[in-house]
């Protein structure tokens, strides 16, 4: 049996997707090395891999922003720091192959070094030249999106130049940085959820979702649910549609005759929403069991990222995305093209369109349909058993 390091960022949205295929790859007796921050620690151990902590860095030192393009000086210079040390922590595992992120430009660098095989973890919308470039949207937005990035940019400039000397990488383009391309790239979509599916090779095996799963148990009061129509909103650990869309939310649901569960992003406190409505349970960022809530659910409102629209597609639920970001806006635009749901955006949702949408999913059948039969192709997509295979396949070479 063989042995394989993961190499991935400290984001929840990013380490979850993997969970399910630690599990299928230690099950077939494979030894599983996981570098993560600690807050991944004891859920990795359950699930059978060994932990390794990341070393502490120093703070990004340049300007950022919500602009997709201050991605790439931020990614090099985590790669800057990291490289040094994940090169030798992984160089003394002997590892058979490595997975790494997408946005792991420090894991692609040290698969390069030691020159053993690799693969990338989509956890996001994938992206290849073409879809990226080729995107409308951006493509309007593309002049003024890099002038205000551009103090960023010549960052980046200045440390991929060291990047490449350094180590010996081809030249990093801007799109490398957050896709960190493989001969093999794991998509934890089906390609009906994947923007511009058409536009990728062979190399993308898009196998959906690793069978959704947490080690980590949570305490939720189920009790209080009383059969209404439930309505579970979520923006991850990350985002925060701000204090407007919250109050704008609570005001819609008073008095309607539904339950909802609304989890609070980070930076929000109960005291900042006033009256909560008696049909409103709020709960704080990880504290509830989101999995077995969208089994119970009757709409899922989140931001559109990859796991939400997975998760929620899984349990066949109806969904209203308020993206933040622009691959969100992608991800979720796919969705609604699907029919599964209702984009709200760019334009932030107030107390009447988020009553409208609300309403519209809960009563229209064709939105649960649709989510169902995007829930049946992410299970035909093959999943952890599809991905493991060809992970393996990838190693044995």
């Amino acid at each position: 049996m063989g042995k394989g390091v993961f190499l991935n960022v400290s984001a929840a949205g990013h380490v979850i997707p993997t969970l399910g295929l630690v599990v299928e790859l230690v099950r077939r007796g494979e030894e599983i090395v996981y570098f993560e921050v600690p807050s991944f620690q004891a859920e990795l151990e359950a699930l059978g891999a060994a932990f390794r902590p990341y070393s502490p860095i120093r703070p990004y030192p340049g300007p950022g922003g919500d602009n997709q393009y201050f991605l790439a000086p931020v990614l090099t210079w985590c790669a800057r720091e990291w490289v040094p040390p994940v090169l030798e922590a992984v160089r003394a595992e002997r590892p058979d192959y490595i997975v790494h992120d997408s946005l792991c430009l420090w894991g692609r660098i040290v698969a390069h070094v030691l020159g053993v095989p690799a693969v990338t973890s989509v956890a996001t919308a994938a992206f290849c030249p073409e879809s990226f470039h080729g995107c409308p949207r951006l493509r309007a937005l593309r002049r003024e999106k890099i002038a205000e990035a551009r103090d960023g940019l010549r960052l980046f400039r200045d440390w991929r130049r060291e990047l490449q000397t350094r180590y010996g990488v081809k030249p990093i383009a801007i799109i490398d940085t957050f896709t960190n391309k493989q001969p093999l790239n794991v998509c934890y979509l089906p390609r009906e959820l994947q923007p511009y599916a058409e536009k990728f090779s062979d190399e993308f095996l898009f196998v959906g979702p690793c069978n959704p799963m947490r080690a980590r148990s949570v305490e939720f009061p189920f009790e209080q649910l009383d059969g209404r129509p439930l309505v579970l909103v979520s923006f991850g650990t990350v985002h925060n549609p701000g204090q407007a869309f919250f109050e704008g939310f609570l005001a819609a649901v008073r008095g309607e005759d539904l339950q909802a569960v609304l989890i609070l992003s980070p930076g929000m406190e109960v005291a900042m929403l006033g009256e909560v409505p008696a049909n409103v349970i709020v709960r704080q960022p990880g504290s509830v069991p989101q999995l077995e809530l969208l089994e119970r659910a009757a709409l899922f409102i989140t931001h559109g990222a990859g796991g939400g629209l997975r998760e929620g597609a899984w349990y066949g639920v109806p969904l209203l995305a308020v993206p933040q970001t622009y691959e969100q806006e992608l991800l979720s635009t796919q969705m609604a093209a699907q029919g599964a749901g209702i984009v709200l955006g760019p334009n932030k949702p107030n107390r009447e369109n988020l009553a409208t949408a609300i309403r519209t999913l809960l009563s229209t059948p064709k939105y649960r349909e649709n989510s169902a039969r995007l829930g049946a192709a992410c299970r035909a997509a093959g999943g952890s058993i599809r991905a493991a295979d060809a992970i393996l396949r990838v190693a044995q070479r």
